[in-house]
C-alpha cells in the first residue's frame, strides 16, 4: 500500500482552499440540511435531537473546509472556576466531533484491512509495518504482518534483546484503542512468559495519564491494597486527566490482574503550570531535574534539521489550533493569562512533557534489566519520531529497543492538527494517510528552488514502527 510522504520544507502538501472547495462545502452542507429537514419532520423527539446534533456536527465540518484552519469554536470567558487547559480541550473535542481525539478508523473502501491480501486476523486486530522510503521516489508503503507475529517482535524476546520501551499510541476518548492496549499487554505478557517462564525480565506499563506525584497510588492498586474507584480518587483523575476512567478500567484490572507495574510518566501539573507562565527559568532547578535528566542532550536534541521539520509539522499546528479554539488564555493547572500564551512558552510546555515522559521510562528501563515497559500514550506523542520516542531513544543511545506503534490512525492523526475536517476525515483512505515526512539535508535552504531536488532530502521521519487497527471497527466498515 503506497502512501503519502509530505514535507514542510518547500513542498506544501496541503491545498489551499479556493472559491470551489467554499462552494462545494456549503453545497453540501445546504443538500443535507434539506435531508435533516425531511427526517424531521418524521421522526420523535429523541430521534430529532439527535438529526440536530448531526446537523450541528455537519455545518462545523462545513466551516473547517472554509476555512482550512480547523475549528474556530468561539469560547466564554472562564469562569471564577479555575478549568485547566486539558479539560477545556476535552469539551472542545467533544464539541467539535471528535476532532481532537479521534478514533475513526480510514475508510473501509480503502481501508488496508479490507484489502483481499490483509493478513488474516489472528485476534482483535490487523497489523502493518511501516516501510519508509527516504530515496528520490519517497515512496513509503504498508506490509501487512500477522498479529501473532507482530505479538513475537514487541515482547522482546530475541536472544539479544536488552529489553527497551513499546510505545502504544491512542486517541484519549477511545475505548475501542484502550481494549486493544489491554489485549497487547495480555499477549505480550504471554509470550514473555513462554519464552522466559517465571525468570522472565520485568514488564510495566507506563502512563501518560497519570501524573508521577501519585505513584503511591498505582504502587497501592496493583498491590490490592485499594479499589479502582480509590485509585481514580488519589491520582486527581478527573480534574488532571478529565477523559472517561472507564475506558482505561481494562489496562488497570488486566496489570493488577497480572501483577504488572504501573508507572506514572506525565509531568506533574503544577510544574508544567510553572513553565507555561514564565518559560523555564520560571521552573526551580532541583524540580527541573525530575524531568530533564540529561540537558545536554536535551538542547542538542532540538538542534536537528529534522526536528525543525517535526516542529513545523506537529507542534506549531498544535499551537495554531489551541489558539484557534481560545484555549491559551489558561494554563495546564487553570491560571489565568492576560493574553494567549505565546507560542514558546507552549512549545517549552511541550517538549518538557515529552522529555519528562520519556525520561521516567528511561529511568524505569535502566533500572530492570533486559525490562520492558509499554507506554501508553497520545499518539501525537508518538507520531513521526521526534516526540517521546525519539527522546527515549537518544537517552538509550540504541543500546534498548524503542517501538512505536499508532493505534487506529485516521487522517487527522498524520496531518497537521487542525488541516482536516472530520467529513475529509470520514472519507479518507489508507493512501491519504501520511506515513512519512522528508526534512532537508544541512546547509539546503528552505526558500531555495533547490528543496525540490533529491539530493536535498536529509532524509525522512516515519509515521511509526507499526500501525495497527480493530479488526471489530474494520468490519463494521466494510459492510
Amino acid at each position: 500500500y503506497t502512501a503519502r510522504s509530505d514535507s514542510v520544507d518547500g513542498w506544501d502538501p496541503l491545498p489551499r482552499t479556493s472559491h470551489g472547495s467554499i462552494s462545494l462545502a456549503f453545497l453540501h452542507f445546504v443538500s443535507r440540511s434539506f435531508f435533516f429537514y425531511l427526517e424531521i419532520s418524521k421522526s420523535s423527539s429523541i430521534a430529532r435531537m439527535r438529526v440536530f446534533c448531526s446537523a450541528v456536527s455537519l455545518f462545523l465540518a462545513a466551516v473547517s473546509s472554509v476555512t482550512t484552519c480547523g475549528w474556530a469554536l468561539s469560547t466564554r470567558e472562564p469562569s471564577s472556576k479555575l478549568v485547566g487547559r486539558r479539560e477545556m480541550l476535552s469539551r472542545s473535542a467533544l464539541v467539535a466531533g471528535g476532532l481532537l481525539s479521534s478514533s475513526v478508523v480510514v475508510a473501509s473502501q480503502s481501508a488496508p484491512a479490507a484489502a483481499s491480501d490483509a493478513p488474516p486476523s489472528a485476534g482483535a486486530f490487523f497489523s502493518y509495518k511501516v516501510l519508509p522510503d527516504a530515496s528520490a521516489n519517497l515512496s513509503p508503503t504498508l506490509d501487512p504482518i500477522m498479529p501473532t507475529d507482530l505479538n513475537n517482535a514487541l515482547a522482546l524476546v530475541g536472544a539479544d534483546s536488552k529489553g527497551g520501551a513499546l510505545w502504544l499510541g491512542e486517541h484519549h476518548s477511545s475505548a475501542v484503542d484502550h481494549k486493544l492496549q489491554a489485549e497487547f499487554v495480555r499477549n505480550i505478557h504471554d509470550v514473555r512468559m513462554n519464552v522466559f517462564g517465571q525468570n522472565a525480565p520485568p514488564m510495566a506499563i507506563g502512563l501518560e495519564q497519570v501524573q508521577k506525584q501519585f505513584q503511591p497510588a498505582l504502587d497501592a492498586y496493583v498491590s490490592g491494597r485499594i479499589s479502582a474507584d480509590e485509585m481514580k480518587r488519589q491520582v486527581d483523575w478527573e480534574k488532571r486527566w478529565s477523559w472517561s476512567f472507564e475506558g482505561y478500567l481494562p489496562i488497570f484490572e488486566t496489570a493488577r490482574k497480572l501483577r504488572i507495574p504501573l508507572i506514572a510518566l506525565n509531568v506533574d501539573s503544577e510544574d508544567l503550570g510553572l513553565v507555561e507562565a514564565g518559560g523555564f527559568p520560571n521552573l526551580p532547578r532541583d524540580r527541573m531535574k525530575k524531568y530533564i535528566t540529561d540537558p545536554s542532550g536535551f538542547a542538542e536534541f532540538a538542534r536537528k534539521r529534522s526536528y525543525k521539520t517535526y516542529v513545523d509539522y506537529v507542534v506549531s499546528p498544535s499551537y495554531d489550533m489551541h489558539k484557534n479554539l481560545g484555549i491559551l488564555r489558561t494554563t495546564i493547572t487553570g491560571q489565568r493569562l492576560e493574553e494567549d500564551m505565546p507560542f514558546t512558552r507552549f512549545f517549552s510546555g511541550r517538549i518538557l512533557w515529552d522529555e519528562g515522559m520519556a525520561s521516567a521510562a528511561h529511568t524505569w528501563t535502566e533500572a530492570n534489566p533486559g525490562g520492558l515497559l509499554i507506554g501508553l500514550v497520545g499518539a501525537d506523542h508518538v507520531k513521526f519520531e521526534d516526540g517521546i520516542t525519539g527522546r527515549y531513544g537518544r537517552m538509550a543511545k540504541g543500546e534498548k529497543a524503542n517501538i512505536s506503534v499508532i493505534i487506529n490512525p485516521s487522517l487527522i492523526d498524520t496531518r497537521p492538527s487542525g488541516s482536516v475536517s472530520m467529513a475529509a476525515n470520514d472519507s479518507s483512505g489508507a493512501d491519504q494517510i501520511t506515513l512519512q515526512l522528508r526534512y532537508l539535508k544541512e546547509g539546503v535552504d528552505p526558500d531555495s528552488p533547490e528543496v525540490r531536488l533529491p539530493e536535498s532530502t536529509g532524509g525522512v521521519l516515519a509515521l511509526a514502527d507499526y500501525i495497527v487497527m480493530s479488526s471489530t471497527q474494520a468490519v463494521a466498515t466494510s459492510s
